[in-house]
């Protein structure tokens, strides 16, 4: 349509539009949504190509930057690297694996927060919210060392609001600088305050305990310790703000919502539910499980597997071509964004049998030689997401301890639909009836 391209299409059915677009008998479509021309990828070959072989020629094409500035998430090129050298060690496996007394120390607090729950709600909780408030309590902590309980309420409605705002302003026809006094723009102003008011805080708490000569081993007192290698620099006050933005923003909703959709798979299939537990039974029994312990089972990974397969937490990105380029017989123009989703390649029939299918199963090394390039939850290449380990081990070690301790429920009624923001989350909040394990001790 003039003017508006096919953005009532793509706000409509935003996946059966884009579904049909993968499934068009085409290398690469070319679609419009208001002023945006975007190119969607669908091959694997494309898709390594562009996040691997010629990374260096795609940068992020996104509005992230309102909000998380110059982080991580969004910096490019050589300032990219040295920010990724920094906080990659925090979330090297071995790294993470040493966090795990961190994780279940906050674990334990929830399992006692869940029984009381059990015992005064009739066992119906709203268990999303809950899985999402104890994720972003561990990356809380791994972040500032130290959570006060009132920041993850001072922070969530604020973080939460952010991802709509940024979501819907990909879809706006004409996006207005942001300075504009229009309501939602003034409300996305006071969400971004909120969070830097909570990360200064930290900031200046931390500062004086370095002062103090009493440094915590946290992330954000490694950023502020640290120094660029070359210049000996120290980063400043808005550096190490937007390093922390990126990393809450990447933690806040990605593992809670991760944690969900596995709970909604093995409660629509009770067989794979089933092994799960003889799986966690048979090999750690009731004892709080080590990393080691989580990471050793087999089929519990593949649960894990298949659920980033069908409920990849961030659905899709977009990149921009920063010279031209070629794919296949395609040329891409200088300036070109490409739209890249994790969700629909991991659900082509082309490359997947039964794509819709939940089947941990499918997992063999037969699968993974077969779709490599048709797999990435967390992205590939280079900017393959750093938190990666760090959100896998998380996960584990909360399922298998609340598993260990209780039974759950999810009705057909219950059960939610998608919701495609930045994160793939829910449309109505997720509800389950819990109950302790009548054998647990």
């Amino acid at each position: 349509m003039p003017l508006l391209g096919n953005l009532l299409q793509y706000r409509k059915n935003k996946i059966g539009f884009l579904s049909a677009l993968r499934d068009d008998g085409h290398q690469l479509t070319r679609f419009r949504l208001g002023k945006h021309s975007i190119t969607l990828l669908k091959k694997p070959e494309d898709l390594v190509h562009v996040e691997h072989r010629n990374a260096k020629n795609y940068q992020k094409a996104t509005m992230l930057r309102d909000l998380v500035g110059d982080g991580i998430l969004m910096s490019e090129g050589e300032k990219w690297r040295k920010q990724r050298r920094l906080i990659q060690p925090r979330f090297h496996p071995s790294s993470v694996t040493a966090l795990e007394s961190l994780m279940n120390q906050r674990i334990t607090g929830f399992l006692h927060r869940m029984e009381s729950e059990v015992a005064g709600s009739e066992g119906r909780l709203e268990i999303g919210l809950h899985l999402k408030k104890l994720s972003f309590e561990i990356i809380l902590q791994a972040l500032f060392g130290e959570v006060d309980q009132g920041d993850f309420d001072e922070l969530r409605k604020p973080m939460e609001f952010v991802n709509s705002f940024l979501t819907a302003r990909f879809n706006e026809l004409v996006p207005l600088p942001l300075w504009v006094p229009l309501p939602r723009y003034l409300r996305f102003q006071r969400a971004r305050e909120a969070i830097d008011q909570v990360i200064h805080r930290y900031i200046d708490r931390k500062r004086k305990a370095i002062l103090d000569q009493n440094p915590g081993t946290d992330l954000l007192t490694q950023m502020i310790l640290s120094r660029d290698p070359d210049s000996g620099v120290a980063m400043d006050d808005l550096q190490i703000r937007d390093e922390t933005v990126s990393i809450l923003l990447a933690g806040f909703e990605t593992t809670g919502n991760l944690l969900s959709w596995i709970l909604v798979n093995l409660s629509r299939e009770p067989a794979a539910l089933m092994r799960v537990r003889e799986e966690i039974d048979s090999s750690i029994g009731r004892r709080i499980p080590d990393a080691n312990d989580v990471l050793g089972l087999a089929y519990f990974a593949k649960v894990v597997d298949e659920t980033l397969r069908l409920q990849p937490s961030v659905w899709a990105w977009t990149k921009r071509a920063v010279g031209d380029d070629v794919l296949g017989n395609v040329k891409i123009s200088k300036g070109q964004i490409l739209f890249l989703s994790p969700y629909l390649v991991h659900r082509d029939p082309g490359i997947w049998d039964e794509p819709s299918r939940f089947n941990p199963d499918r997992w063999t090394e037969e699968t993974k030689e077969k779709t490599k390039g048709a797999y990435f939850p967390f992205g590939m290449g280079p900017r393959t997401c750093v938190g990666k380990h760090f959100a896998v081990l998380e996960a584990k070690l909360i399922l298998v301890r609340f598993l260990q301790h209780f039974e759950f429920r999810i009705g057909e009624e219950q059960l939610p639909e998608p919701d495609f923001q930045i994160t793939l989350g829910f449309k109505r909040p997720l509800r389950a009836a819990v109950r302790a394990r009548r054998s647990a001790s």
